[in-house]
């Protein structure tokens, strides 16, 4: 999978209401899969060689939120993670990917636009941050494929595979919250990075960072 880099979009300001999804499991559908660009990474200390990341925006079914006055269905976006040439069976990739293509193989790549609109079972968790309290993916698990008729349509109608390159892109235009703040902080074409020689990439190497204000 090849996904460009981008310069940053606008942001906008929308007036959301909603309350809080139940935790524990609720049926879901993937809707869009964004391109966060390159991002520097460190691990204990260490610098790595950056890394491209995405996130996983995931419709939940029969539930919506109130975006300025307008009733939309709820969508989560799942934390960034790393991806590298192929899957590896240590990557976060490839356990995302399996919750949508049970018979992914190590060593192979991820066809993200193979499994747009696939059923998928996600556990919601609360975190909370100052005096909100927000809806995160704990976990994303397969449904059986005899189940997948059995589960709501999606109410979105431009799932896609983002572009960080196209401004335009609609699952570059979704995005909120932690995709969104990370794909701001993204290396830019011509950008200096930290890393100033090559390093062998750990595929199991997924760390993020932790300083974000949400």
């Amino acid at each position: 999978m090849a996904l460009n880099r981008t310069t940053a979009q606008q942001e906008t300001n929308s007036n959301v209401e909603y309350s809080n999804l139940a935790v524990g499991e609720h049926e879901g559908r993937l809707v869009y899969v964004a391109d966060l660009g390159m991002q520097e990474r460190e691990f204990k200390g260490e610098e790595k060689t950056p890394a491209q990341q995405l996130s996983l925006g995931v419709e939940i079914m029969g539930n919506s939120v109130n975006v300025d006055g307008t009733m939309r269905p709820r969508l989560l976006w799942s934390r960034p993670f790393n991806v590298f040439q192929t899957l590896n069976e240590r990557g976060i990739e490839y356990q995302l990917y399996k919750a949508f293509n049970t018979s992914a193989q190590e060593g192979t790549v991820a066809d993200w636009d193979e499994v747009l609109g696939t059923p998928v079972n996600v556990v919601v968790k609360h975190r909370a941050a100052g005096d909100r309290t927000y809806d995160d993916i704990a976990s994303l698990s397969p449904i059986p494929a005899r189940f997948h008729d059995s589960i709501a349509a999606s109410e979105f109608t431009d799932s896609s595979v983002g572009d960080c390159e196209d401004d335009s892109n609609p699952a570059q235009q979704a995005m909120f919250g932690l995709p969104k703040y990370v794909f701001d902080r993204r290396i830019k074409p011509g950008q200096a990075t930290v890393s100033s020689k090559p390093q062998a990439v750990a595929a199991e190497d997924d760390s993020l960072e932790e300083d974000v204000p949400f």
